[in-house]
């Protein structure tokens, strides 16, 4: 019986009741939890390793300011220089020293004394190139650097050099014969200074790099779809100017309005498909009749309005353009309409009193030829 009743009381709890319960056991979960994993660390047999760390780079903007001295005045790099005429070499703006490469100081990067009063002494230890004399150090901060640049459209060789730094290979390209002095006014990250195409074309002929001079698609992802005919030299004529376009390698000719119209006047950008040099692909014809290729009466470098004189495929329509009818214009007889022109001739000429007989009654074809003389016609039998 009493147990009945205790079954009853358990029953009349109410619901809210579960929640504090589960909240109570998922606690005693995570207890147990913290309290048995260092004892498996200590039973286990493998070691841990921990996370390795970067090394410390020392802060050194207090310590350089011999430095800054100096070499923000070209009075006193002169007074100091062996060749006064190469001091200006060595001037570094007084605002360069607030860029990302600037605070960390001139000895975080380059070595010496920075707080020593004679040159000598300043200059002992003295690393000119980080980049060039310890690539390693540049990695302590630059170790995840892009092979592509999507937003500039540029391939970048980052994934070779580290590659060869990181396994102690000599190294053709340091840092700074791209990204300049970086703590000397020169800021990559915010490019107020951008290197132009001359320099990089200047330093793969002077090491003779491996890239190819023509090759452009090794550095710039190109916008354009032309890769399988064309290469980027044969419309950008600039290394400096990208915009200045050479476009006589057009496969229409680009005469008249054509040749002062933009690329991307015709062409959607940036690809140069869905055209196939057919006028009717930018053009809305002015009448029905005809083809797509209106340059078989009109001449594009020309006004638009002036049609060619003769049109010679017009004998694949009537087989009489000869002789005097190839001499004709077109509005000669066109004066209303191109199309549905009748091809008899009494719709032009009228036939001479002599052919009033009825064995006159057919075609002018019959015994006459556009390209012979009227008498020289052969005369209907009978």
């Amino acid at each position: 019986m009493s147990q009945k009743l205790s079954l009853r009381r358990i029953r009349r709890w109410p619901r809210w009741t579960i929640i504090p319960i589960g909240i109570g056991l998922a606690m005693v979960a995570i207890g147990l939890g913290l309290l048995l994993e260092p004892v498996s660390h200590a039973l286990t047999a493998t070691p841990v390793v921990p996370t390795p760390t970067l090394p410390i780079i020392n802060y050194s903007r207090t310590l350089s300011d011999g430095c800054h001295d100096c070499h923000v005045s070209l009075p006193a790099l002169r007074a100091s220089a062996e060749d006064p005429t190469t001091a200006e070499n060595y001037l570094i703006e007084p605002e360069s020293v607030m860029t990302p490469h600037g605070t960390l100081g001139c000895v975080a990067c380059h070595g010496g004394n920075g707080e020593a009063e004679d040159k000598e002494t300043a200059h002992q230890g003295l690393i000119a190139d980080l980049s060039a004399d310890d690539p390693m150090q540049c990695l302590i901060c630059h170790h995840d650097l892009p092979d592509e640049i999507p937003g500039d459209r540029l391939r970048l060789p980052h994934g070779r050099l580290l590659e060869r730094v990181e396994s102690g290979e000599p190294c053709d390209v340091h840092c700074s014969d791209c990204h300049g002095g970086v703590g000397h006014g020169f800021d990559p990250v915010s490019g107020n200074v951008i290197c132009s195409m001359s320099v990089c074309l200047d330093c793969h002929e002077e090491r003779n790099l491996d890239v190819q001079m023509a090759d452009c698609g090794a550095c710039h992802i190109g916008p354009h779809d032309v890769a399988e005919s064309l290469t980027c030299s044969d419309c950008h004529t600039s290394t400096e100017r990208w915009d200045e376009v050479e476009s006589n390698i057009h496969p229409y000719p680009l005469e008249g309005k054509h040749a002062e119209t933009a690329c991307f006047d015709c062409h959607q950008y940036p690809n140069f498909k869905g055209l196939n040099n057919a006028c009717a692909d930018c053009h809305e014809a002015g009448h029905e009749w005809g083809d797509s290729d209106c340059a078989e009466c009109h001449d594009p470098a020309d006004a638009w309005d002036l049609a060619a004189g003769t049109w010679p495929q017009h004998v694949d329509h009537w087989d009489q353009y000869k002789g005097v009818h190839a001499e004709l214009t077109c509005q000669a007889c066109h004066f209303e309409t191109y199309e549905n022109l009748p091809s008899n001739c009494d719709y032009c000429h009228t036939a001479p009193d002599s052919h009033k007989d009825e064995k006159y009654a057919g075609d002018c074809v019959e015994c006459h030829q556009a390209d012979q003389d009227w008498a020289d016609g052969t005369p209907p039998e009978g």
